[in-house]
């Protein structure tokens, strides 16, 4: 029996790892591949800019459909729904030389988005290869979760006092500063992060003149950044060699710096790779940082402040990849770049409001 729970746990954390492989791969190769995709569907680059909207609505309907029907249906089927759109979503963006349809896939994909999470990225390299591996992946995932038994939700309450009471306890938390204050940062942060990571690439390629294949990498070396950043904050929290507070305001200033000089140099490469890794570095702990202190504070109703975080930081990731697209002709590709610094550097404001606003011990 202890056996059997062991393998099947380990067959759990094998499929997460499928899973954040899959996501990562596919997340990340619309924006390594943006220069393509617009060449394949006769686009622009301010309108092809237009599939990051579509994706990130796409992701927020998702986040809003799966906590609907989390209700009704395990949470197994809905990581297969979300696979399966991810995947065919990918799949139609690499294959189609239509614009809409294009659309239609980044949607679908996105869709899928709002059932799952994105961690780790991979290096792009041949458009049509990467996706259908990414898809692939995906499908080895969907059969994988098939077989399991995955944990159940917590019960919903079922009678009228309950009910009313799990209400009460809803509006209470939905009344709190603190809370609105910790939308705001992470909705500020993921622009930031979703703006750098999407046009990056294009930044490096159109400002420098090199060849996709030489300026894709600079993406890869973000979100490597990204990951080791995240794994390296998380120690040195658990050592107790920062505290949570000091983390967060060092990680906002070396994001902030190193995203200004990724702006400032596109066309030099091997400055473009350190600084998007160093970026990544930075950014990196910052969202399950912001994500741990809300946590924390509402554990009792984390269900519902979770779907409003994540609606809040899919709506931004909707407005400002796109913005960022439509300004390049006006600015030019350096000024939108420093937008990504913009946005990180402006956390610190509502960061501090939050700081103050949490009750004495909760603050480092």
């Amino acid at each position: 029996m202890l056996n059997r729970a062991l393998s099947n746990r380990r067959l759990l954390l094998m499929t997460l790892g499928l899973t954040y492989i899959a996501m990562g791969m596919l997340g990340a190769l619309p924006a390594a591949s943006l220069i393509r995709l617009a060449s394949n569907t006769h686009v622009s680059l301010e309108v092809a800019g237009g599939m990051f909207t579509l994706s990130a609505f796409g992701d927020l309907l998702g986040a809003v459909l799966s906590g609907f029907l989390m209700r009704y249906r395990k949470p197994k089927y809905l990581l297969m729904l979300g696979l399966f759109f991810v995947g065919s979503g990918s799949t139609t963006t690499a294959l189609t030389s239509s614009f809409p349809v294009l659309l239609i896939g980044q949607m679908l994909k996105g869709l899928g988005f709002g059932f799952i999470d994105i961690s780790l990225n991979t290096i792009f390299k041949s458009l049509e290869l990467s996706y259908f591996v990414g898809a692939g992946v995906a499908a080895i995932t969907i059969l994988l979760v098939l077989g399991q038994q995955l944990p159940e939700l917590a019960r919903q309450a079922k009678n009228v006092q309950q009910k009313r009471a799990a209400n009460r306890e809803l509006q209470k938390v939905l009344r709190q500063g603190f809370l609105w204050l910790m939308v705001l940062q992470l909705s500020i942060y993921s622009a930031a992060e979703i703006g750098f990571g999407s046009w990056v690439v294009t930044a490096v390629s159109q400002r420098g003149t090199h060849s996709l294949a030489l300026a894709a990498p600079v993406a890869t070396a973000f979100f490597l950044g990204l990951t080791a950043g995240r794994l390296f904050g998380a120690q040195l929290l658990r050592r107790g060699w920062i505290g949570e507070t000091h983390l967060l305001y060092t990680a906002l200033l070396g994001g902030t710096f190193w995203s200004v000089i990724a702006a400032m140099f596109p066309s030099q490469v091997l400055v473009s790779y350190v600084a998007s890794a160093l970026v990544g570095c930075f950014y990196g702990p910052l969202f399950p940082s912001m994500m741990a202190i809300t946590s924390r504070r509402f554990v009792h109703a984390i269900g519902p402040v979770s779907s409003i975080l994540i609606i809040s930081t899919d709506a931004t990731s909707m407005i400002v990849p796109a913005a960022m697209g439509l300004l390049i002709p006006a600015l030019g590709i350096n000024w939108v770049m420093a937008i990504p610094a913009l946005c990180c550097a402006f956390v610190v404001l509502p960061m501090t409001l939050a700081n103050r606003a949490q009750p004495q011990g909760q603050t480092d």
